[in-house]
């Protein structure tokens, strides 16, 4: 039978795959937290995921997490200027829309100050989790997918790394010892704005070799090791569940800007500036979900007294 014929046949119930939310939550494989299906407001969100190295699928060993630098224009009465964009500071180059807001900042100018207010900052970083437990989200259990998560989740990281927890040093990403990452969330009010705070997230105290899930049992067990690694035998096994995705970190890699886009912020500078009038045609606005830019990360700086040479650490520093 021609695949075509289902067009004349009522065979289109297998094409409405967007009507089941299991399907069509992940499509572009990140892990996301969404705090409107707790079943307990005032508990959160709790679910556990495990750190997993980039092992590409050309064999090789990646950075384990991927840093992006993202601006998101929210011009309320101007949505065809609104929009996400890569800031060209992930290379090392100088940023339009950086310069742009820092320009507003030190004009003393108290409208051009308000309007800087819709000029958005975030820095993200990308990582493989393997779902280990989600009460919330059980269908995916046992999937790898895309973790997006701010300096919060890094700096524990960090402090795993640095044996500032426990006084062992711990690489959270390791294959033999590696530990799982209890996620819990709370929504957070702060004058007007909510947003999710991730800090009583925490790593379990005790390092564990990488849990491997077993569909067809719906059970994970746990790597053998021998000497304190993964046992020879076992890694065949390893490299195929690692590779068991269907997404790749490096598609989240920051990319430059294009033509469109270059042209696109000069209508929003000339607009916020008053130089000229929108007539942009309308591209991606959609407005960033809580899980995208928390409020940690957002432009926050409102000293008339910040100046572009400020170290962008400081300035971009979370509350």
């Amino acid at each position: 039978m021609n695949e075509l014929d289902d067009l004349f046949n009522g065979g289109l119930d297998s094409k409405m795959d967007f009507l089941n939310e299991a399907k069509t939550t992940n499509n572009d494989g990140i892990y996301r937290v969404d705090l409107s299906k707790c079943k307990d407001k005032k508990k959160g969100w709790r679910s556990v995921v495990r750190f997993l190295p980039n092992l590409t699928q050309e064999g090789k060993i990646g950075q384990s997490a991927i840093e992006k630098i993202t601006h998101y224009v929210d011009i309320k009465n101007q949505k065809e200027l609104s929009g996400w964009f890569d800031s060209p500071k992930n290379f090392n180059e100088k940023c339009p829309l950086t310069d742009l807001y820092y320009t507003m900042q030190n004009s003393k100018n108290a409208i051009l100050i308000e309007k800087s207010k819709q000029l958005k900052y975030s820095k993200k970083y990308y990582s493989y989790v393997l779902v280990v437990e989600d009460d919330q989200q059980p269908e995916l259990v046992g999937k790898i997918l895309i973790f997006q998560y701010g300096k919060t989740i890094k700096d524990k990281i960090s402090a795993e790394k640095n044996g500032e927890i426990s006084g062992v040093p711990c690489n959270v990403f390791d294959l033999s010892a590696g530990k799982d990452f209890v996620l819990v969330v709370k929504e957070i009010q702060t004058g007007d704005e909510t947003y999710p705070d991730y800090k009583m997230s925490m790593f379990k105290p005790e390092a564990t070799s990488l849990p491997i899930y077993f569909k067809d049992k719906a059970v994970f067990k746990n790597v053998p090791l021998e000497d304190g690694k993964i046992k020879p035998t076992a890694q065949a096994q390893v490299k195929e569940f690692l590779l068991e995705r269907s997404n790749e970190l490096e598609d989240f890699a920051p990319k430059h800007l294009t033509d469109e886009q270059q042209s696109k912020i000069n209508e929003i500078t000339n607009f916020l500036t008053g130089k000229a009038s929108a007539s942009y045609p309308s591209g991606n606005t959609a407005k960033p979900a809580s899980d995208d830019f928390e409020f940690e990360d957002s432009f926050t700086n409102n000293s008339s007294n910040a100046t572009a040479t400020e170290d962008e650490d400081d300035f971009f520093a979370d509350i």
